[in-house]
């Protein structure tokens, strides 16, 4: 079984080999081309106007008007009559806080 061998190349022979082809990528690069032209440049900003509804808080618990009570409906002087000892809800009167007041907004786009 024989096997491939590469031929022994001096150090200072695999030295300049590599240096040169290094020296050739870098003129390259040092032999670009430069050129200049006209061009229009558009200066412009374009925006999408949106509005923005104003943003109001409710606050159902606002204004305390009544606490909750119990009641008797109902005609109890009457015998077999049927009488009612109901519940009345608390209440309150409702609120509101703006929090952000109505505007216009300007959303960036491409112009055309």
């Amino acid at each position: 079984m024989t096997y491939f061998t590469f031929p022994k190349l001096s150090l200072a022979v695999a030295v300049a080999v590599t240096s040169f082809a290094a020296g050739s990528v870098v003129s390259m690069d040092a032999e670009a081309r430069t050129f200049s032209g006209d061009r229009y440049v558009n200066r412009d900003k374009c925006y999408k106007v949106k509005k923005i509804p104003q943003l109001v808080e409710y606050d159902t618990k606002g204004i305390f008007v009544r606490g909750s009570s119990r009641s008797w409906s109902g005609n109890m002087r009457r015998g077999g009559a049927v009488v009612r000892n109901k519940y009345n809800d608390p209440v309150y009167i409702r609120t509101a806080r703006v929090l952000e007041d109505q505007h216009y907004t300007l959303i960036p786009k491409k112009c055309r």
